[in-house]
């Protein structure tokens, strides 16, 4: 029976409601010298006693008993005097959620969640919840995370139906492929094929293709996990040459994800197409041939080497303040090869100054040289300038074990967040970067600033790919022309 069931127990001059334990996950002790029996019923012998507001382990179920993990040893309860409680299982938000080891931001950080990482909640405290997950543990805020959602597979697994018309047939390329219900790897398992096994696809979404499994039912597979049957070696299309999309992308000896990897190369590396199998293009690289993924580049030439415009604008009668972060003493982040980001964010910021000025801008730069310089002494200044914006700029950092990349802007009050898309996403597009987006922050520079303002952070020099790269002046050069365009749409 599913729900709530009503079995009534005269105890004690008690009438007991029962509810359902299927899938609980702890038992809460209801009542005082509790028996723990070696059994699921009374004529089983008692090997213990628990105690009211004592909670345990549920590992097993009976009928109206729940077996518990108690003092290194197991035992059945009643369950009509325990209250079952199910863990909730969450999900983080963003990439990269600090988990912290209490709760509060001086809790140092233990770790990192990744974006739908699925994790348990064990306890709260205010706004921060403490998490359980098979590698780092402890406090994220509540607001970076939401409720995990489980997927139906009889929702989501699609009818089909006389208009979806067959598109053609895939061929399963790996020894087990698993059939989910929606195109992502997060979604439920339907069922398992074969390697070798062919079926008509109806659709093709994102690199995923939809299957059909029998007369009513369809699943989605991933398009790297199959090839196309009846579709060996064809031509490439009027273009002959494709675009990475992503920054260590693999570079394989054959047509699939199961050939040896021959190298790697970055987001906007172009290459001359030979021709086409399936989903996967044969390339020229070092001299020799190679195979890249064909939902994870673009047909065309690429604009990385193409010098990003300044769009067309004057900043007559703008004064903006440009913040150099960290210097002195402080040296910021610390790169793989020993770069320093107080280094990077100076030549970065002197470069951003010219493109303001050649457009008509008053800049005001916090430092100008390599000193120290308080974060209340930036703010100060900046509050008591006529700035019209304020930009800190910063270089960003991760552990060892996390190779992150890409750029983000952070704002601090509601009536910034303009400020804040404009300059990201005209800074991702003159740069390149991936784009992390813009999220709220609680940075001294931008919380105790009476001006609008937003701090930028320009790329990981944790990851020494990406170091290489924001080294270099021509990085720098389209990152001001990056800002600067944002500027211009913002004070349109």
């Amino acid at each position: 029976m599913k729900g709530w069931l009503s079995l009534l127990f005269i105890l004690a001059g008690l009438i007991w409601i029962i509810p359902a334990t299927a899938h609980a996950d702890s038992a809460s002790v209801q009542v005082d010298n509790l028996h723990v029996r070696a059994g699921p019923s009374l004529s089983d012998s008692i090997v213990g006693k628990v105690h009211n507001n004592e909670t345990y382990p549920v590992i097993d179920q009976k009928g109206d008993w729940v077996k518990i993990k108690w003092n290194n040893k197991t035992g059945w309860v009643a369950n009509w005097l325990v209250k079952i409680k199910q863990k909730e299982s969450l999900v983080s938000k963003v990439d990269y959620l600090r988990i912290r080891s209490k709760a509060g931001l001086n809790g140092t950080v233990q770790g990192y969640l990744m974006k739908s990482e699925k994790v348990t909640k064990v306890d709260q405290k205010g706004d921060w919840v403490k998490i359980e997950r098979p590698k780092a543990s402890g406090w994220v805020h509540k607001d970076y995370l939401s409720t995990y959602v489980t997927e139906d597979p009889k929702k989501d697994s699609n009818d089909t139906s006389d208009s979806q018309k067959s598109l053609g047939k895939v061929k399963v390329a790996t020894l087990i492929l698993n059939v989910r219900s929606k195109a992502t790897t997060n979604s439920s398992i339907l069922k398992q094929l074969r390697q070798g096994s062919s079926f008509e696809y109806l659709e093709k979404k994102q690199g995923w293709y939809k299957i059909k499994l029998n007369s009513s039912k369809t699943g989605w597979v991933a398009g790297w996990l199959v090839s196309k049957e009846n579709s060996s070696v064809s031509k490439p299309s009027s273009q002959s040459e494709i675009v990475l999309q992503y920054n260590a992308t693999n570079l394989r000896s054959g047509p699939s994800t199961n050939h040896k990897v021959l190298g790697r190369a970055n987001k906007g590396d172009q290459f001359n197409v030979i021709s086409k199998k399936g989903e996967w293009y044969e390339i020229s690289y070092n001299s020799k041939t190679a195979y890249v993924a064909g939902w994870i580049v673009e047909e065309g030439k690429s604009s990385k080497h193409t010098p990003t415009p300044v769009s067309s604008g004057s900043f007559k009668g703008k004064t903006i303040v440009v913040d150099a972060g960290h210097g002195g003493f402080d040296p910021g982040a610390i790169g793989r090869s020993g770069t320093y980001e107080k280094t990077l964010t100076l030549q970065t910021a002197q470069k951003l100054k010219s493109t303001l000025e050649k457009n008509g801008a008053n800049v005001v730069m916090t430092r100008s040289n390599d000193s120290y310089l308080s974060l209340s002494a930036r703010t100060s200044l900046s509050n008591s300038s006529k700035g019209d914006v304020f930009i800190s700029l910063h270089y960003n950092s991760s552990p060892p074990s996390i190779k992150a990349s890409g750029m983000n802007t952070y704002f601090h009050s509601s009536n910034t967040r303009s400020l804040a898309s404009n300059i990201q996403s005209a800074a991702t597009q003159a740069t390149g970067q991936r784009d992390r987006g813009i999220k709220k922050g609680n940075f001294h520079v931008i919380r105790n600033n009476n001006k609008p303002s937003v701090l930028i952070e320009l790329g990981f020099i944790s990851n020494l790919n990406e170091e290489k790269i924001v080294k270099e002046a021509s990085y720098q050069k389209k990152v001001s022309h990056g800002i600067t365009n944002g500027l211009v749409q913002y004070f349109k």
